[in-house]
């Protein structure tokens, strides 16, 4: 069976992805962020797939439908962390 919570801990940039918005998130759970378009070390594919992990996972949530703002080369207010999502981040980092 596969783990979630296990390629968390084994993916150090999925973990920083989700970390972003957690910590996006601390303020105003409810509040819509921008996507988050470069990370250290990940190809812009790679960051692609890793946030379409996230949603299939359910610990980040999109909103593209409603976008308040149009901002070229971003993607603006279009994804907030989901409690879930939280929580497995403090699970991973909990038994780092």
């Amino acid at each position: 069976m596969f783990d979630e919570l296990e390629r968390l801990r084994a993916s150090e940039t999925l973990f920083t992805l989700l970390s972003h918005y957690a910590e996006l998130a601390a303020d105003d759970r409810e509040r819509w962020h921008d996507r988050r378009m470069k990370l250290e070390g990940c190809e812009r594919r790679e960051l692609v797939r890793l946030h379409g992990e996230l949603l299939a996972y359910g610990w980040l949530e999109q909103n593209t439908g409603q976008l308040t703002r149009f901002e070229p080369g971003s993607v603006a207010g279009c994804y907030r962390v989901t409690t879930a999502g939280i929580r497995a981040c403090k699970q991973a980092r909990s038994e780092e």
